[in-house]
């Protein structure tokens, strides 16, 4: 019988940091990395991390045992604003709460989250690389050759570089990484939304001859009109889903298997609408990879996720898992915890963290050294 491990408090915490240079992608341009975590703790002694979004409906959880997960994420649910519940009520919006509470329920059984999410495909997986984004060079196309270069170098196997700045600049910087990390290197490009889709229809048939692995978010995410058209006039597959939640992701996207690859974000899904997004994926034979950007405690957790899920096909040589590994600067990214992630040069993969829980060690003195100051209840 579980214990009753009751939720003693609950806190978020803001994370902010300047960062010396600045980068930029379609829609501007950065010199700061923010993210939220949460803490969770118990009557028992046990302390859960997440990272992601929140809700005023957590503060609910107050008194409430760490195992009622699945109560916990429909608790999260946005109220309907329709006065007579005419609509269904809205989306989880405490993805950050639900990755706090399955690793203390792991810590408290003694079990690395993955083996409670579902049966352990794998151990290692297979990371892309996402960096290359616009710089202040004078010769844009350039840099981003003599970087991707280095990505090659260092054992990657799989890279993604923005794109989003005009056809024109696009037709030029494609073909020039491309050349630079050869034909055997997967590339895919990241438009973060740029363009309409008459643009890229036009601009994917220019970019085809380069191979690319995927196309990630040409155009805004609701455009789903725009997609279906997009996917009728090109052979690059396309991705998109980063910042949608997990019942709009299913219903748009994966129902209607309107994209090729689904790309989530822990931020958003959580490890229980993950776990409902990978079943769903499997099913309906579209490509699961999650989008992961902010601290190593969503990179952990993106890591037990996708040990999780199982290959698309049976074939000897599926369709390759990957998760995304953010090299862009950041200050308080690896700083926040004790154990350190990073690639085999051999094969390119990442180990899934095995210990208890979220299997890393949150340092509190370096989360509350990049946040302001903690919003929550004790």
């Amino acid at each position: 019988m579980y214990p009753p491990l009751r939720i003693t408090s609950i806190r978020t915490w803001p994370l902010h940091a300047e960062i010396p240079e600045r980068f930029g992608w379609s829609l501007g341009w950065t010199n700061h990395r923010y993210t939220n975590l949460v803490e969770i703790r118990t009557d028992e002694g046990i302390t859960g991390w997440g990272e992601g979004a929140t809700g005023w409906q957590q503060y609910r959880l107050i008194g409430k045992s760490a195992f009622e997960i699945a109560a916990a994420w429909e608790t999260s649910r946005m109220p309907t604003e329709n006065l007579q519940r005419q609509r269904r009520r809205g989306a989880p919006t405490a993805a950050g709460v639900d990755i706090a509470l399955w690793d203390i329920v792991g810590k408290a059984l003694g079990k690395p989250c993955c083996q409670l999410l579902g049966p352990v495909h794998r151990t290692r997986v297979e990371a892309y690389c996402t960096a290359m984004y616009r710089q202040d060079q004078p010769d844009f196309a350039a840099a981003l050759a003599e970087e991707a270069r280095a990505w090659k170098t260092a054992g990657y196997r799989h890279l993604k570089m923005k794109i989003g700045f005009g056809p024109r600049l696009d037709e030029t910087i494609v073909p020039t990484v491309r050349a630079a990390i050869g034909p055997n290197i997967a590339l895919a490009a990241d438009a973060n939304c740029a363009y309409d889709a008459t643009t890229a229809i036009a601009l994917a048939k220019r970019l085809e001859q380069f191979d690319l692995a995927w196309w990630e978010e040409p155009l805004v995410a609701d455009d789903l009109e725009g997609y279906d058209r997009l996917r009728a006039s090109t052979s690059i597959p396309l991705a998109s889903g980063e910042t949608e939640s997990t019942d709009w992701l299913i219903a748009n996207y994966i129902q209607p298997r309107r994209v090729g690859i689904l790309q989530p974000d822990l931020e958003w899904v959580g490890f229980t609408g993950f776990r409902q997004l990978s079943h769903l994926c499997w099913l309906n034979r579209i490509r699961l990879i999650p989008h992961n950007w902010g601290s190593a405690i969503r990179t952990a957790a993106t890591l037990h996720a996708m040990a999780t899920c199982p290959p698309l096909t049976e074939a000897l040589s599926p369709p390759p898992l990957l998760f995304e590994f953010d090299r862009t600067p950041s200050p308080f990214r690896d700083a926040v915890i004790e154990e350190t992630f990073d690639i085999d040069p051999t094969d390119s993969c990442v180990a899934v963290p095995m210990k208890p829980g979220l299997g890393v060690t949150v340092i509190p003195e370096a989360v509350e050294h990049y946040s302001h100051r903690p919003l929550g209840e004790d």
